[in-house]
């Protein structure tokens, strides 16, 4: 079915059937002319935006409609966690090229409510707009967080450790497998790199239990390590140094670099899109954060320190020790 075929109201009648997670904490959602929400108690507001356009961020080539929309909000999440806090309620805009089938939406809409249900999320309204080229979907999404409790970059102070919490690289190493579909490697590889890219999920809870261990800073890695780092210590007026050897990289990422020939740690520190969380505390914490967060079955990596900043940020390494580049993605450096 074209989009000319349903028109604009049959289509947001369509897609915003059964967005709602939890109706106790919404008042008026989609359908009017904006949403009507509950606050809940003594919390201070979280709000981020997330934009994913068609050929930049993914493409119907190699992902799904359904895992595009997933995507979408998962990515929101992650800033979410980053915090410490927990997502509410979101509004989603589309911009619609006129080629797009009406089966397509509505299955990356599917990919929404799945992620909006396994991350406890109430869609509450949005818009939907014509776009000559290009699928742009963004996401705005409001969260909370306990008074007092939220967690910012800024916080970072010399002498505490640098954690990630999982492994990185394995986004980066998915796109790779995507975009070089002839690249010979295992199938548990190339599954657990294709879905990392193509499937994110938010350390949610992670950031939750991390918000109460009293840790200094905290970033999402969307970017990759060393442009997250950059970001922390810009924030904190500090340097660091990460050792290479200790940044976790899964052996199916290294066997995917292995067989492009590339390097694995350069996925792990600059590939982006892992989704993990990169946080800093004090010494005498990190024995507390470790046993935290176990009980919620996630694996935490010392991977270097915060120093002074006159020291600037350094990447100790088996040539030895240089610079750590910020690398990463950038919007605006093509």
């Amino acid at each position: 079915m074209k989009l000319s075929e349903i028109g604009e109201f049959g289509l947001i009648d369509l897609l915003t059937r059964d967005l709602v997670y939890d109706r106790s904490r919404v008042i008026v959602g989609a359908g009017d002319d904006a949403a009507v929400l509950k606050p809940d108690g003594d919390r201070w507001l979280l709000f981020t935006t997330d934009m994913m356009v068609e050929g930049v961020h993914f493409s119907f080539d190699y992902c799904s409609a359904e895992q595009v929309g997933k995507k979408a909000l998962a990515v929101n999440v992650s800033d979410i966690a980053a915090m410490g806090g927990r997502p509410g309620h979101a509004v989603v805009s589309v911009a619609l090229r006129p080629d797009l089938a009406v089966e397509k939406l509505n299955e990356l809409y599917l990919g929404l409510k799945e992620a909006a249900r396994e991350y406890g999320i109430n869609i509450v309204g949005g818009d939907t707009v014509h776009s000559p080229e290009r699928l742009v979907i963004n996401v705005a999404l409001l969260g909370d967080v306990a008074a007092g409790r939220a967690v910012y970059r800024t916080g970072a102070r010399p002498g505490d450790g640098v954690y990630v919490t999982g492994s990185l690289g394995a986004a980066a190493a998915g796109l790779y497998l995507y975009t070089h579909p002839d690249t010979a490697c295992s199938t548990g590889a190339a599954a657990h790199c294709r879905g990392a890219h193509s499937e994110p999920v938010a350390r949610l809870a992670a950031g939750q239990t991390l918000a109460g261990c009293g840790i200094s800073a905290m970033d999402d890695i969307s970017d990759g390590l060393a442009s997250e780092m950059h970001e922390i210590c810009g924030a904190s007026g500090t340097g660091c140094r990460i050792r290479a050897v200790d940044v976790p990289v899964d052996d199916r990422v290294r066997e995917v670099a292995a067989v492009a020939g590339l390097d694995p740690l350069h996925w792990a520190l600059f590939g982006g899109e892992d989704f993990e969380l990169v946080f800093t505390a004090a010494p005498a914490a990190g024995d507390t954060v470790r046993e935290a967060l176990l009980q919620i079955g996630v694996t935490v990596y010392r991977v270097g320190e915060i120093t002074p900043a006159e020291e600037g940020l350094l990447l100790d390494a088996e040539d030895g020790i240089k610079p750590l580049l910020r690398g990463g993605y950038d919007h605006f450096n093509i």
